[in-house]
């Protein structure tokens, strides 16, 4: 069947429905005429926007990570903004899991790449130590996917309080929820990140030798 020669349906919508097949069919339920059956077209009309799956894979990848975004500006302090980010991050490895290792290999496939370079760059400016920055921001990814993946499998099964009646008591009394876990354990990896790379600059040749100019010492 010839392309139309309009495209029948927008891009948007068809990442979204192909997001939608992703989350309730795996990704090994997406295709082209899958995604064509879902919304109504032939498969030739979706063409005019993908070449193949794998761009609509990475496609709906972006889609759900376009809510992690660094801010326009410098209005709100810098942990403020990255902690925001770090929820969103985990909610969309949370809320789309099978596209978690796809949204891992953001760098070749080129999801979300600008965003994290501006990220880098904003906590740069804000005055995060440079030595912090790389590792700060793995750690939170890597907690992100692990506090994600836990809470989806802890929220299919609780403790039988016949066979573990200490864990059915204390998971019914716990006195934090898991997206105050997160923020707690965030918060805390940002801190201790900041500190260590502040301790290493202080402590290191480099930081103790005397500013110089052309091999000599600086006078005043």
């Amino acid at each position: 069947m010839a392309r139309p020669k309009v495209p029948l349906i927008s891009k948007r919508a068809a990442l979204e429905a192909a997001l939608d097949i992703i989350d309730t069919e795996g990704i090994d339920g997406l295709s082209i005429r899958r995604l064509a059956e879902r919304l109504g077209v032939n498969g030739a009309s979706l063409y005019h926007h993908f070449q193949n799956k794998e761009e609509i894979v990475v496609g709906a990848a972006k889609l759900a990570l376009e809510e992690v975004r660094v801010p326009q500006g410098h209005e709100e302090p810098w942990q403020v903004w990255l902690l925001r980010n770090a929820r969103r991050l985990r909610a969309a490895f949370r809320d789309h899991p099978d596209l978690v290792p796809v949204m891992l290999r953001r760098e070749p496939l080129g999801i979300g790449t600008s965003q994290l370079d501006a990220t880098f760059a904003m906590l740069a400016e804000e005055g995060v130590p440079i030595g912090a920055i790389a590792p700060m921001m793995e750690a939170l990814e890597l907690y992100a996917i692990g506090s994600a993946l836990h809470e989806s499998a802890a929220g299919a099964t609780k403790p039988d309080p016949k066979r573990a009646p200490h864990m059915a008591q204390a998971e019914a009394e716990r006195a934090l929820s898991a997206d105050e876990i997160f923020d707690l354990v965030c918060e805390q990896i940002v801190a201790a990140t900041v500190k260590v790379a502040r301790e290493n600059a202080a402590a290191s040749p480099a930081a103790a030798k005397p500013a110089t100019r052309r091999g000599k010492a600086r006078t005043a």
